[in-house]
């Protein structure tokens, strides 16, 4: 990839994140009033401006802020929302508001960039599944996982001797197989 290429780098956090815990309105009283029992406390925040900031433990990103790398979009979300968690979800990763979608929005910009499917590795998903976002048909994602318990048993099995256990018995290339399976490539 050429320097000039474009590339976009999406960083899902998907869960229990807390909004006002990660872009910490500290100069707002009704954060304090508020937020009480699970507030992050003031000498543990670092100061992003004279409004925001962030808890001491994201502290590696305070140098993407200081170089204008990083930006934080407050109060994104869509127009009439379905008070539905599931819905809501679906409407966040297809872009889909009015109906139920088949493409992930992340997946039809990874098919803008490379319409023609030149490049198998252009999009590559770090986590155990993929994500709704990237579900694009026609579009190829690496999905790269941690290890699994299948692998851990083959590496036991090559570390055995005898034929029951050599790299070419059936035992051997069923548990590679499953060990590639969890990788999910």
């Amino acid at each position: 990839m050429a320097s000039t290429d474009p590339c976009v780098v999406v960083l899902q956090l998907t869960g229990g994140n807390d909004y006002l815990n990660t872009t910490i309105p500290y100069n707002n009283p009704l954060y304090r009033d508020n937020r009480a029992a699970v507030g992050i406390p003031d000498n543990n925040i670092i100061h992003l401006d004279a409004n925001y900031g962030m808890p001491d433990y994201m502290a590696p990103m305070k140098k993407f802020w200081d170089e204008n790398k990083l930006a934080v979009l407050h109060g994104v979300g869509f127009k009439d929302s379905p008070r539905s968690h599931f819905r809501a979800m679906d409407i966040w990763h297809t872009c889909e508001p009015e109906k139920v979608g088949t493409e992930g929005w992340l997946g039809r910009v990874a098919r803008e960039f490379d319409p023609n499917k030149e490049n198998v590795v252009q999009v590559v998903s770090m986590g155990p599944s993929l994500p709704r976002s990237l579900v694009c048909p026609g579009v190829p994602v690496a999905c790269v996982a941690g290890r699994s318990s299948a692998t851990a048993s083959c590496r036991r099995c090559r570390a055995m001797s005898g034929p029951m256990y050599s790299t070419a018995s059936p035992i051997c290339t069923a548990r590679r197989s499953a060990a590639a399976r969890s990788w999910i490539i």
